[in-house]
């Protein structure tokens, strides 16, 4: 099958993205280069098995490449036949548009188990990384210093902000992380690595404070429930009609959001772009002030534990406040 002006929008295989960068680290990437496969999303409904494998192939000798139709939508699997292809192919054609969708392409986790209580292990602020970079590809970064945990601070497009966050079991290993990975290159960048202003990988908001300039729980004060709606409503502009859900456990969907937060008003957008927090969007300011009146502190239906509602940060620094 021939598609000369797909193959044309497609770059030349690069050269392997890490090969050793930090000291000790084996060559070929991160611990041996355990992972091989990559998911696929944004793909467009012209794109078959075939020219999928076509344009992936390119980066490797692939073992599978399979389109399967989930209740998430279409997604992608190509599994290389070695770890360097498959970080190739991820930092070619991630954001790269194909047929006029735009690929997101990441390394393939899968969950081996119960997920480790990580919330008493140190947490290290890496800093400086690029669009390339996933969850995995930071914990492999840092796998050989007891590495537990690994998250990927993104905006509203899903794109990588620059930042993240690896929590590491102690802290002495989290201290010889820090020193050893400071200016060390992960796909070509120098990384930014220094201990965390905030204990807790899980604390969402605290994570963002380092980098965003956002108050952390700390800096807010004791926690104090506010259900007046007209004194929540002042704590923030006008123009602001976003509601900061933080939280979160990490498995709640959009849909989940929407169903508890619709009774307040008419809803604009709901995005979940982190682990543990997400953006509930309404038409009026006073919509968003009404739910986080109501909500901040409870734990609704469909949720596992109290959520912590506040208005999202706009943009020249109001909001943050929690209700």
């Amino acid at each position: 099958r021939d598609h000369p002006a797909t193959m044309d929008a497609v770059p030349p295989p690069p050269a392997p993205p890490m090969a050793g960068g930090a000291p000790g680290m084996p060559a070929g990437g991160p611990s041996g280069g355990t992972n091989r496969t990559v998911q696929v999303q944004g793909i467009s409904p012209m794109v078959d098995e075939a020219l999928l494998a076509e344009i992936f192939g390119a980066f490797g000798s692939l073992t599978s490449c399979e389109i399967k139709h989930e209740q998430t939508g279409v997604t992608g699997y190509c599994s290389f036949a070695d770890y360097q292809s498959a970080s190739a192919a991820l930092a070619a054609l991630n954001g790269r548009e194909v047929l006029g969708s735009e690929l997101k392409v990441t390394f393939l986790v899968v969950s081996s188990g119960p997920k480790e209580d990580t919330s008493t292990h140190p947490t290290v602020f890496v800093g400086n990384i690029g669009d390339q970079i996933d969850e995995y590809s930071l914990f492999e970064a840092f796998s050989q210093y007891n590495c537990s945990d690994s998250r990927i601070i993104r905006g509203d497009d899903g794109r990588c902000l620059g930042y993240g966050f690896v929590t590491i079991r102690t802290q002495e290993d989290a201290k010889a992380a820090v020193a050893a990975m400071e200016g060390q290159r992960l796909m070509g960048r120098p990384l930014r690595v220094s201990f965390a202003k905030t204990p807790r990988l899980s604390e969402a908001d605290g994570l963002q404070a380092q980098a965003t300039g956002m108050p952390s729980s700390k800096s807010r004060g004791p926690d104090v429930i506010n259900t007046n709606v007209d004194e929540v409503a002042r704590q923030s502009s006008e123009t602001n009609t976003t509601v900061h859900v933080g939280n979160l456990l990490g498995t709640e969907s959009e849909d989940t959001l929407r169903q508890s937060f619709q009774e307040f008003g008419e809803i604009d957008n709901i995005r979940v772009p982190g682990k543990n927090f997400g953006f509930v969007q309404y038409k009026h300011h006073m919509s968003a002030a009404k739910a986080i009146a109501a909500r901040n502190g409870q734990t609704p239906l469909g949720f596992s534990r109290p959520l912590r509602c506040m208005w999202a940060a706009e943009k020249g620094g109001g909001g943050g406040k929690a209700a």
